[in-house]
């Protein structure tokens, strides 16, 4: 197999196992993304649709499930009013911090058959190919 596709395969088992993460807490995957993808300081409801890559109708409906489960709040931007900073509630912090945790302990059990050795290297690979993906898509 070559990068291409070892890099589907990887990015299909991830998908499986961040969706097995997600049963217990009423949220699809796109909303999950958005949750943690947001910044305990905030974030520009702008700047979370690049990162995300989604468009704002489809990133506005995935917020306005979160709002209405109290996880975040979206004001607008003291400096700009047409910008809507988007936080997280402290619910929100609470959850964010416990999908991290639940997607931590489902990569564990992928990564119990790895010595430290490869898990290191993985991650140092990881690193590189994020920074290429920033340079490229938000630079």
């Amino acid at each position: 197999m070559n990068l291409v596709e070892q890099s589907n395969e990887f990015f299909k088992n991830y998908l499986r196992c961040f969706k097995s993460s997600l049963s217990a807490y009423n949220l699809t995957q796109s909303q999950a993304l958005c949750l943690l993808t947001i910044p305990f300081d905030g974030i520009s409801q702008t700047n979370l649709s690049k990162k995300l890559a989604l468009d704002m109708s489809t990133l506005s409906r995935n917020l306005n499930h979160l709002l209405k489960n109290g996880l975040i709040l979206k004001n607008k931007s003291q400096e700009d009013v047409r910008i809507f900073i988007v936080q997280l509630t402290p619910k929100g912090e609470s959850l964010y911090k416990q999908l991290n945790s639940d997607i931590n302990n489902n990569f564990k059990k992928i990564y119990s058959h790895l010595d430290l050795k490869e898990i290191h290297s993985i991650i140092n690979v990881l690193k590189k190919i994020n920074w290429q993906f920033d340079l490229e898509y938000n630079g």
